[in-house]
């Protein structure tokens, strides 16, 4: 079985624990496959509804990796093609209740087993983090949390 690890949208602004960013930036080495979205708000159609347009240019809060494929996203899902050519995807990153929860659904929806490293999670609050694992553990099991 093979399994790549996604890292969601980790970016300096987001990321309210600096801890779990230079854990994430150690956790890429041990893959062969690392993907990294970067959640940039530009065009996005999350605008309109959310009056929100922040995070036109935030940086990561890590370096990544050398292999790593990092690529730009303005919606909430990272999911992108080329995650379908594994079986298993690990997640970590932010935001818990939005970003890794509406990717974990995609995966699933693309035949790919979505695993959340838990721990390597949050959200702009502990409580949207909390409400993220209850949903996650309702809709994708509790054995894909780790």
């Amino acid at each position: 079985m093979s399994a790549a690890l996604l890292i969601i949208d980790v970016q300096k602004a987001c990321c309210t624990n600096p801890s779990v960013a230079k854990e994430i930036e150690k956790l890429q080495y041990a893959y062969e496959h690392v993907f990294i979205s970067r959640f940039v708000n530009k065009k996005s159609p999350l605008i309109p509804l959310t009056q929100w347009n922040g995070y036109d240019n935030e940086e990561l809060a890590f370096a990544p990796a050398p292999h790593a494929v990092v690529f730009e996203k303005n919606i909430y899902s990272s999911f992108i093609d080329k995650l379908t050519a594994f079986d298993e995807i690990h997640l970590c990153g932010y935001d818990t209740d939005a970003c890794i929860y509406k990717t974990a659904l995609d995966l699933i929806e693309h035949n790919v087993r979505p695993i959340v490293l838990t721990d390597l999670c949050g959200s702009s609050c502990d409580h949207f983090h909390q409400i993220g694992l209850e949903l996650l553990k309702r809709n994708i099991g509790i054995a894909n949390l780790k």
